[in-house]
């Protein structure tokens, strides 16, 4: 009974995050299309509910067992969500600025930075979770422990692409120039559905 119980609270949790982080979606679609006019806090509000919900669930990929008596943690599940919600404040603060006082109140540059940091944590952090889970030099690797390291080793090559484009976009905003907002929301959006999916 008890079981039962934890399955319902379990699905419910999944039903509001991914709820609230279609809510999310659609609000900043209205707002890019400009069919309301709410602020860019009322924006953001269900993604910050989203990150409420889903803090006391697992982050990002399962940790295995502790393998081969290595005492370790995955990072990256630690700092994930204040990273996250670093880099949104600071893009809401960015936003809300540019829209109501015609100015940033804070460097696009410096808006980056917290993102950038999640994604070199999570490309290291993988890679040391590979290291982890293969066998020692005496042991020989199984089919299992190689299931177990593959989906790490593809996050780990996931996020240099990300660290790439995170770096080059920093690289673009260095020079002096208009930044189109709807084209730079529009674009990192799908950056940050990506991330923000894989820490559910």
């Amino acid at each position: 009974m008890m079981m039962s119980w934890r399955r319902v609270l379990k699905s419910a949790q999944a039903l509001a995050a991914h709820s609230l982080l279609f809510c999310f979606t659609l609000l900043l679609l209205l707002k890019l299309d400009h069919v309301v006019s709410y602020s860019w806090w009322t924006i953001f509000f269900p993604l910050w509910m989203f990150h409420g919900v889903v803090a006391r669930g697992r982050f990002s990929l399962p940790a295995p067992t502790v393998p081969h008596n290595r005492q370790w943690a995955p990072c990256h599940a630690i700092v994930a969500t204040p990273l996250l919600i670093a880099f949104e404040l600071l893009l809401c603060m960015y936003l809300e600025s540019v829209n109501v006082y015609g100015f940033a109140a804070v460097n696009l540059k410096v808006v980056f930075l917290p993102l950038l940091a999640f994604e070199i944590i999570i490309l290291i952090d993988n890679f040391r979770m590979c290291r982890a889970l293969m066998p020692g030099d005496d042991e020989s690797i199984s089919d299992e422990a190689i299931w177990e390291t593959l989906p790490h080793f593809w996050v780990a090559i996931s996020m240099v692409f990300f660290v790439a484009a995170t770096v080059f976009t920093l690289l673009k905003l260095c020079v002096p120039e208009a930044v189109n907002l709807d084209a730079f929301m529009k674009s990192w959006f799908a950056v940050l559905s990506v991330i923000t999916l894989g820490v559910i």
